[in-house]
């Protein structure tokens, strides 16, 4: 009996023995495991962190060298201005704009990655536009005057306007001086009233608009008149009974209008004279209007 007692409380000794032994093996792999997972989340939230920050600095890189990418900008316009800017309702009643000036601004800006929102306003309200932030920048159509020049930094020149004669298909006036002695209608309240009337022996007819002064000349009340060039080649386009002459460029001069220290105007600029050098700019104006209007 007594070994039989011995027996058992040396096997029960063993028991727990190894009961220890057991518990402390897997205290030791839970810790280890712990370890191993705390290192784990370390080294994955130190990734996603120098992920987070390579990305923010790849941004940082992107903002830097081309703002425009992934940017909405919005550009004021006047959208009166055939053929350069003007808005064409859609089936849906939405606007679309159009034009020479707005397809050049939308073409620079998709460029670099980014979409345009024209902003339709008077042509006098677009400095002061600026100025208030409320557009990035203007389409073309303003010249880069002295004056101007103490609020906005403006791009390189990409268009001369040029006046126009307008005369019937069957006669010849390439110039100013071919006019002499002729009947030369223009447009109350234009400056094309100084050009007509500077015509040796010419008769300067006054008329109200252009479309009267076309009308004009296609009822032979005059030999010829003086208008926009720009106008002139849209009225040639349902006239083919008419031609015109492009006369020299003065100092009008088309520009895009930023804010003093644009982020957008370096990189708008430098895009717009790749533009000039690829033939891009000139088929653009081609398409608008005529190859006559591109200068050498």
């Amino acid at each position: 009996m007594r070994k039989s007692l011995i027996w058992a409380a040396s096997a029960m000794m063993a028991i727990g023995l190894l009961t220890g032994c057991g518990s402390s093996k897997s205290a030791e792999t839970t810790a280890e495991a712990s370890v191993a997972e705390s290192s784990s989340e370390e080294s994955t939230s130190a990734e996603a962190e120098s992920s987070s920050e390579e990305a923010e600095s790849s941004e940082a890189e992107v903002s830097a060298d081309n703002p425009f990418n992934g940017k909405t900008v919005k550009v004021g316009c006047s959208a009166t201005f055939v053929p350069f800017e003007s808005i064409e309702m859609a089936a849906d009643g939405s606007k679309n704009y159009v034009g020479m000036n707005i397809d050049i601004v939308k073409a620079i800006v998709e460029k670099n990655g980014g979409s345009v929102e024209f902003v339709d306003m008077p042509f006098k309200s677009l400095m002061a536009a600026i100025q208030a932030g409320q557009i990035d920048f203007c389409s073309g159509g303003m010249a880069p005057t002295e004056e101007r020049e103490k609020t906005l930094d403006f791009s390189d020149i990409f268009f001369y306007p040029r006046n126009a004669i307008v005369y019937r298909a069957e006669d010849d006036y390439p110039n100013l001086d071919s006019l002499q002695g002729k009947t030369v209608a223009y447009a109350f309240g234009t400056n094309y009233q100084q050009v007509a009337e500077s015509i040796p022996d010419a008769q300067a007819v006054g008329i109200q608009g252009s479309p009267a002064c076309i009308e004009e000349v296609k009822s032979k009340r005059a030999d010829a008149c003086i208008i926009d060039g720009a106008g002139a080649a849209e009225f040639l386009k349902n006239n083919a009974e008419l031609k015109m002459s492009l006369l020299d460029k003065t100092d009008d001069c088309f520009a895009i209008g930023f804010p003093k220290n644009s982020p957008y105007y370096e990189t708008f600029n430098n895009t717009l004279k790749e533009m000039m050098e690829n033939g891009e700019l000139d088929a653009i104006i081609a398409d608008h209007l005529s190859e006559q209007f591109i200068l050498d």
